[in-house]
């Protein structure tokens, strides 16, 4: 069988901007520290919205500084907020805010810098070190369910924050649509830590009267690792295999996609299952593959099943999954065509000869 891999890689670059929080005017000893959430564009599933969603909540470390700037000071900087978990809350503001479900408020001089990532059951441990400026997210694993995978994010550190900062205010999601409203809070922009990868199929050309029925996708790849963010920057250390001993890992979501379209052009691939989300990681020679399972039939005819041999992720152009990207690897299954090998027996020898008298 011919395989065709076609890989397009998508980049979702996430805009990174520190807001300060605001206060009601109306309501000036209202000192609450609200937050506002941004995701950085496109938990469980990947979040596609660049709106923090409302059902997830996020944690934050915040720390206080009484003198000097983050950048140079923050070893000096007393622990606030110590991994408190942030929600989505219609209770204190109607409208809907972000906030501790311990209300802190803000110093009366001074200044505040927060640390947030997401989501706050996230399946790693999660540390910050003030005086490196360093957020880890130790022995991170992901759910072997596609659907089940968490979209592991990291804020963009939020320096030097003080109630009576000016200049842009985040705005916060509505509880109802993915509409900004009101500015309200310190800005948490949140960026993907992890790689997307995304599986679609077609058929070759010639194959419009066959029906390929792709039934599963196995995808093999490393699952558990350490990521570390420092000065605002995401690595990755060392992954362990999802293997165990020679069990095959049956990771990407989704079965039976019928694959009948016309198949001339690149539009026609279809997705398999849901978008997966591995650690990234270098891909290496027989490490990060998968394998197809499909059934072939024409008309009424069956033709059988089949899975294919594993098949490495590792390209040309694509020798390793970046942090907040989107790999699309577009399958083209081909069938072995069917020809014919005539040849024809000799005459046998000797020659048979037999003498016939007529009158």
């Amino acid at each position: 069988m011919k395989k065709y891999f076609i890989i397009a890689v998508a980049a979702l670059v996430a805009l990174a901007a520190c807001s300060k929080s605001e206060i009601d005017p109306s309501a000036q000893k209202d000192r609450a520290i609200k937050f506002t959430a941004v995701a950085g564009k496109a938990t469980k599933a990947p979040i596609e919205s660049a709106y923090y969603p409302t059902d997830i909540p996020f944690g934050v470390y915040c720390y206080a500084l009484t003198s000097g700037t983050w950048a140079s000071n923050s070893a000096s900087g007393q622990l606030y907020m110590d991994n408190e978990t942030v929600s989505y809350n219609t209770t204190v503001d109607a409208n809907g805010i972000y906030a501790t479900a311990t209300t802190y408020y803000w110093p009366l001089s001074g200044s505040l810098t927060f640390i947030g990532y997401s989501p706050k059951n996230t399946t790693g441990t999660v540390a910050y070190n003030n005086s490196a400026k360093v957020l880890t997210v130790t022995d991170f694993t992901v759910n072997s369910s596609a659907a089940a995978q968490q979209d592991l994010m990291w804020s963009t550190t939020q320096a030097d924050c003080t109630d009576s900062s000016t200049g842009d205010k985040g705005n916060y999601l509505s509880a109802s649509d993915d509409t900004q409203s009101i500015n309200k809070g310190v800005n948490m922009v949140f960026h993907h830590a992890l790689s997307q990868v995304k599986f679609n199929v077609k058929k070759a050309a010639g194959l419009d009267d066959y029906t390929i029925t792709v039934n599963a996708i196995s995808f093999h790849a490393k699952n558990t690792g350490t990521l570390t963010v420092t000065a605002d920057s995401p690595s990755w250390g060392t992954t362990a295999d999802y293997l165990t001993g020679t069990a095959a890992f049956d990771y990407v979501a989704g079965t039976g996609l019928s694959v009948v379209a016309p198949n001339n052009s690149a539009a026609n691939f279809a997705a398999f299952g849901v978008a997966n989300m591995p650690i990234p990681q270098a891909l290496t020679a027989g490490d990060q593959t998968f394998t197809v399972t499909y059934s072939l039939a024409k008309g009424s005819v069956n033709l059988g099943q089949k899975t294919t041999d594993p098949v490495d992720l590792l390209g040309n152009t694509v020798t390793a999954w970046a942090p907040n990207t989107i790999y699309n690897y577009n399958i083209v299954i081909d069938l072995k065509k069917i020809y014919f090998n005539p040849t024809i027996e000799t005459w046998a020898t000797p020659e048979q000869s037999q003498q016939i008298d007529v009158q």
